[in-house]
């Protein structure tokens, strides 16, 4: 049984599932393995290039050729020999016209023409196509990795989103408390009543900030539904909790990526076709063969018969086998210059794959020192918005108790906003990272596993 690209994504969806503990995020991959088109589209040239290279290999058998023909024609004849050329008509006809000046004729035949020695180019054909077809597969897994990356990055976006709108209602709901202990204090003339204005203000300016949290929520999930074809996801703290959750610092095993694997398997190309043209200094050798049946309404003493069923009173058969040799010259010196130019691409492709390999390795490098950073950034995030939130409740005490104004508290309350807000950032940031690494590690199993 043969398995399709979009069915081996699919199974390698599942083996990566059976080994995770949250599968969201898996789960909206092998949605958008099953739902997106343009996995379509990347199988669809594999089958091309598979189409391609039985296309290569036709010409190396049996080429078959047949025609049949019935016509009226004059039958002048004319002794001697010539060579006929294109636009030319053969006629045979007898010396003397006895009996109408114009027969029927009847042509039918059947040639063949198959290689017989070919001196390696059906072998280099085939292995050149072989090569095509490689590089479309790795083509594809090419495509699967940015699918995956662009995926991760929405689902990433959406969590951040979604924890974001959950502390903003959160820091709303502060801000309804220090209104109604404004009331309160302003009823019992604690403290003068534009204290209410000015927390009712800070509140509506909260709740604003809030609906624009929850209109970006909202569009997050048409960028999801676009791959994954997903109308609606969960809002849980199950599926917001990884988010919070860093995973520990810690080098991984390079896989090698699809571009270089790509560059490789170009090189090959080159150099099959290199080969290929070294063979084009040799000529075709050929095996030879063919049938004919021919008849005309001429009888054999002569007599030209003019009627159409007279054609069928008298046929010839005959057939021929034979070897033939063609050696296209001009091929000869072409393959020359088309061995140079393949010489220079693979040189080409050769300081490409230098490139390629130097940015992978320096984007990693880069990505592993921000995420060491990134990582111990986090942990002075987290202490920053605990202390912030300890003080905010302090202050609220010493409101209550009259011991300060509203505008302290409200500059705490700022305070601590601003820090959960880069609190979440700061996640977010450690989390595009992540998302990079996996990208230029050419695997994503670990963000898999742990969302």
């Amino acid at each position: 049984m043969v398995f399709n690209f979009k069915s081996l994504l699919i199974l390698l969806g599942m083996c990566i599932a059976f080994n995770s503990n949250a599968q969201t995020l898996q789960g909206l991959w092998d949605k958008t393995i099953a739902y997106y088109k343009g996995f379509d589209v990347q199988s669809q040239q594999t089958l091309l290039a598979k189409q391609d290279s039985l296309a290569q290999q036709i010409k190396y058998k049996p080429q078959v050729q047949a025609q049949f023909q019935q016509s009226l024609s004059s039958v002048n004849g004319t002794s001697g020999a010539f060579l006929p050329l294109p636009g030319i008509m053969n006629i045979s006809g007898p010396q003397v016209n006895e009996g109408s000046s114009s027969t029927f004729n009847h042509f039918l035949s059947a040639s063949m023409n198959w290689d017989l020695i070919n001196f390696g180019r059906k072998d280099l054909d085939k292995d050149i196509s072989s090569s095509k077809i490689a590089y479309s597969k790795l083509n594809q897994h090419k495509f699967a990795l940015e699918i995956q990356k662009k995926l991760a990055n929405r689902y990433i976006e959406f969590l951040y989103l979604q924890i974001l709108d959950k502390w903003y209602l959160r820091h709303a709901e502060r801000y309804s408390t220090v209104l109604d202990i404004t009331k309160g204090l302003a009823k019992a003339g604690i403290v003068p009543g534009a204290d209410s204005l000015l927390a009712n203000s800070s509140l509506k300016n909260v709740q604003s900030s809030l609906s624009h949290v929850q209109g970006k929520l909202d569009a997050s999930i048409f960028l999801i539904k676009e791959l994954s074809n997903v109308n609606s996801l969960p809002i849980q703290e199950a599926y917001s909790k990884p988010f919070l959750e860093v995973l520990k610092f810690q080098d991984s095993v390079q896989s090698e990526h699809p571009i270089l694997q790509m560059k490789k398997q170009q090189l090959q190309s080159f150099e099959l076709l290199g080969k290929k043209q070294d063979r084009g200094i040799f000529p075709r050798i050929m095996l030879l063969g063919g049938l004919a049946n021919r008849s005309s309404g001429i009888a054999s003493n002569g007599y030209v018969n003019s009627g159409y069923t007279d054609l069928y009173q008298d046929f010839a058969n005959n057939y021929f086998i034979g070897v033939g040799v063609t050696w296209n010259l001009q091929e000869v010196i072409q393959s020359k210059s088309n061995k140079r130019q393949y010489d220079l691409l693979r040189q080409n492709n050769l300081l490409e794959q230098g490139l390629v390999q130097n940015e992978i390795k320096t984007s990693l490098d880069q990505l592993n020192a921000e995420l060491n950073a990134a990582y111990l950034g986090i942990d002075q995030s987290n202490i920053s918005r605990t202390q912030a939130e300890e003080a905010f409740q302090l202050y609220k005490t010493r409101y209550e108790g009259g011991l300060i104004n509203l505008s302290e508290l409200l500059q705490v309350q700022e305070i601590l906003l601003q820090s959960e807000k880069q609190n979440l950032v700061s996640y977010l940031n450690y989390w595009s990272l992540m998302v990079d690494k996996s990208y230029q590690l050419a695997d994503f199993s670990l963000l898999f596993n742990h969302f």
